[in-house]
């Protein structure tokens, strides 16, 4: 890299001398030069810190959160997508099916929150693959909210979604107070 600014450094100045002329040019350039090396020195050196310190994200973290933004009324077995992805560290959640996918064997913790509206309840379901890991319940009232947790053991390609539990009629979850949350142990 300082071989390539160089060489384009010192072409530029030969064509600027024989198209303006003089030194003054050319001492000019020098010092844009070695501004120039200075700032990518500094660059370098950032990066290796950023390295050091730990501040940059290592590839194995997986984390993400997300929010319903509209109501959404929901028939039976009826997938959640959370829409509005806040967080989304190792691109393991898809915000367009509301699955999140493992990237890893591991130890995961989820979490998803939900209100209920106008009156009726809603029954949510945490499930990994087909099977149920979580259930929630959100119970009739006037803006009542449900709660689901789970910590299990994935192996890398699992999927785990939120959707209406089976068998439940046409219920209807709340968007902007809705969230569901996860991450690698």
């Amino acid at each position: 890299m300082k071989y390539i600014c160089t060489s384009i450094l010192f072409i530029t100045c030969i064509s600027i001398v024989s198209v303006f002329g003089g030194e003054d040019c050319c001492r000019k350039i020098g010092k844009a030069k070695a501004a120039l090396l200075e700032a990518i020195d500094t660059l370098q050196r950032t990066n290796r810190l950023l390295g050091e310190t730990g501040s940059a994200i290592p590839s194995n973290k997986v984390a993400f959160h997300a929010r319903l933004t509209p109501y959404v009324t929901l028939g039976s077995a009826q997938t959640v997508i959370f829409d509005h992805v806040i967080t989304n560290i190792g691109k393991a959640y898809n915000q367009h099916t509301g699955h999140f996918t493992a990237p890893f064997n591991g130890i995961y913790v989820f979490a998803c929150t939900f209100l209920q509206t106008r009156g009726t309840g809603v029954h949510l379901q945490m499930v990994n693959n087909s099977s149920e890991i979580s259930k929630g319940y959100g119970t009739s009232g006037s803006g009542e909210a449900g709660v689901m947790t789970a910590v299990i053991y994935l192996q890398k390609g699992d999927v785990v979604k939120v959707r209406h539990y089976p068998g439940k009629g046409s219920q209807t979850i709340h968007g902007h107070w809705s969230f569901f949350t996860g991450y690698l142990l």
